[in-house]
């Protein structure tokens, strides 16, 4: 049996370095060459997800897998293997209680961490940025996924940190032209997202670790 610590072990011997340029550069590359059904899915996931934020739980839940969706979504095309629009439903049979936990339990420990002393909730806050796409991809259970995100975020935390700043700026960006410009910059941010993701854990699945968390 894999635990966190031995999987994120396993990814943190690549020492893998982030570099935000060119996850940018690939992450527009990559919109550009399959504009219209990376574009499409982000749209029609965000669309659900704002439609049903103000439904408490259900809408969360929602928004939860339909972004993992996302994310699993880019991965594939990054690998090379098509996709539809519809794949962004994909968590919805791949991993539902788990991208649910994910998601619940890293916003629930992320808000502590936020109203207790802030910066442990910005902590927890980047570290788990990779723990959804882990869910979906590597088919961890949901604290083994942020464990390993967190542990392997850890060890170049700075840098995740500027990444994650400078795409929501990528992201926020295109609500300057009226918020038609999101449907294209929100893309890019997630694709080069992914491109760092692939980086850090892509390749076979080191390890899965049992029901029970690490």
């Amino acid at each position: 049996m894999d635990t966190a610590e031995t999987i994120a072990a396993t990814y943190l011997q690549r020492r893998t370095s982030i570099d935000i340029s060119n996850a940018l550069s690939r992450g527009w590359a990559l919109v550009r060459d399959h504009m219209a059904v990376l574009v499409g899915a982000t749209v029609l996931g965000w669309l659900i997800t704002v439609g049903l934020a103000a439904v408490p739980i259900l809408g969360w839940i929602v928004g939860f897998v339909l972004v993992a969706g996302l994310d699993l979504m880019f991965l594939r095309r990054i690998r090379g293997e098509d996709v539809q629009i519809g794949d962004v439903f994909a968590g919805f049979n791949l991993a539902l209680l788990d991208l649910t936990m994910a998601g619940l339990v890293k916003w629930l420990l992320t808000t502590i961490g936020l109203i207790l002393c802030i910066l442990p909730g910005i902590y927890l806050a980047v570290g788990y940025v990779f723990a959804l796409p882990l869910v979906i991809d590597k088919k961890l259970d949901f604290w083994t996924a942020m464990e390993v995100s967190r542990r392997v975020v850890h060890e170049q935390w700075w840098s995740t940190f500027a990444l994650v700043i400078v795409l929501g700026l990528v992201a926020l960006s295109g609500f300057l032209l009226c918020g038609i410009g999101a449907a294209l910059t929100i893309p890019i941010a997630s694709a080069a997202l992914m491109y760092v993701y692939e980086d850090l854990f892509g390749g076979p699945t080191v390890g899965v670790s049992a029901d029970s968390p690490s």
